[in-house]
C-alpha cells in the first residue's frame, strides 16, 4: 500500500504519473493547463488544475513524495535560452526560500523570463512539506541548478544528488538527456545505474569501456517492431549552413531528441547504404 500522498508539480500529461502507476502508485498531479489536464485525467490520473507559484504548499500536507519537472522553455537548447540570464536570479530566490524567505515576487519581476523562476518552485514545496523524498527533472543546463538545490535540501537534513541522465541508457529508444534530483530524508540517495549501452552516434557499434555487461540500447525499429532500415528522420534545420543537408537518423538507432518545430522534420523511407547519423 502506498505509505502516503505524492505530489506531483507541473504534472502536465501525466509521463511522471504513467511510471508511478507501473510502480503501483499514484500522484495527486498539479498543473495549470486544462488541455494537459484533460488528458491526464482520461488516462486515470489525478489533477488539480492550478497556477503551482501561487499556491500554499501546505493545503496539500502531508506528503510523503514530491515528484517535479518545471517548464524548460527558459533553458532548453529549442527555446531562446532566456533562462542563462536569469540564472542568478534564480540562484539567489533559491538561498533565500531555503532560508525561509519568500522573495519570488521580488525576484520575478527582474527575470527576462518569467518561467525561469518556476524552477524553484520544487525547492519552496519540498521546504515547505519535508516529504520523505523528493525526484526533479529538468534539461541538462538546468544541471547547475539541481546541484545548487541538492546542497540546500542537505541543510534541511536530505542526502541528495544530482545529475544528467540519457535515455537509451535505460532501454528508451531515443538518445535523450534529462538532468535530475533525487533526495531522500531515509538513507543514500543515488541516480540509478544504467542497464544498456549509451549510443554513439559516429561509432554506433562501439561498446564503451564498462559496458561491456549492458543490454545494448535498443533502436526506434526494435521497439516499433519495423524492418532495420524501415524510414529516417531528418531534421532540416541548417545551422547557418554548417549542416546543408541536415541530420539523420535511421530507424536502426535509436530516435533523437526533437528539439525543433516539428515543420523542420521530413520522414523518408531510408536509402540502402545510408550511414548519415546524428
Amino acid at each position: 500500500m502506498q505509505p502516503g500522498r505524492i505530489i506531483d508539480l507541473f504534472a502536465g500529461a501525466g509521463g511522471w504519473d504513467e511510471g508511478l502507476r507501473e510502480l503501483g502508485y499514484s500522484a495527486v498531479g498539479i498543473e495549470v493547463d486544462r488541455w494537459a489536464c484533460a488528458t491526464a485525467r482520461a488516462a486515470g490520473h489525478e489533477r488539480v488544475e492550478s497556477d503551482i507559484a501561487a499556491l500554499d504548499p501546505q493545503e496539500f500536507a502531508p506528503v510523503w513524495g514530491l515528484i517535479g519537472s518545471p517548464p524548460c522553455q527558459a533553458y532548453s537548447t529549442a527555446g531562446k535560452g532566456l533562462g542563462r540570464f536569469d540564472k542568478e536570479r534564480v540562484i539567489a530566490c533559491a538561498h533565500e526560500l531555503a532560508a525561509g524567505h519568500d522573495t519570488r515576487a521580488e525576484h520575478l519581476a527582474a527575470c527576462r523570463d518569467p518561467r525561469s523562476l518556476l524552477t524553484v518552485e520544487p525547492l519552496r514545496w519540498a521546504v515547505a512539506l519535508r516529504p520523505r523524498w523528493v525526484a526533479l527533472e529538468q534539461v541538462p543546463g538546468v544541471l547547475e541548478l539541481w546541484s545548487l538545490f541538492a546542497g540546500l535540501l542537505a541543510s534541511h537534513g536530505y542526502d541528495a544528488t544530482a545529475g544528467v541522465l540519457s535515455a537509451e541508457q535505460f532501454g528508451v529508444p531515443q538518445t535523450r538527456k534529462r538532468a535530475y534530483l533525487v533526495a531522500s530524508l531515509d538513507g543514500p540517495a543515488q541516480l540509478p545505474l544504467p542497464t544498456h549501452r549509451s549510443y554513439n552516434p559516429r561509432r554506433p557499434d562501439e561498446i564503451r569501456e564498462g559496458e561491456e555487461g549492458l543490454l545494448p540500447w535498443v533502436s526506434m525499429a526494435d521497439a516499433l517492431d519495423w524492418a532495420r532500415d524501415a524510414i529516417t528522420f531528418t531534421n532540416n534545420q541548417t545551422a547557418s549552413g554548417s549542416r546543408p543537408q541536415g541530420l539523420s537518423r535511421p530507424a536502426r538507432c535509436p530516435a533523437r531528441t526533437i528539439d525543433s518545430a516539428s515543420g523542420s522534420w521530413t520522414v523518408e523511407r531510408c536509402p540502402k547504404g545510408d550511414e548519415r547519423d546524428g
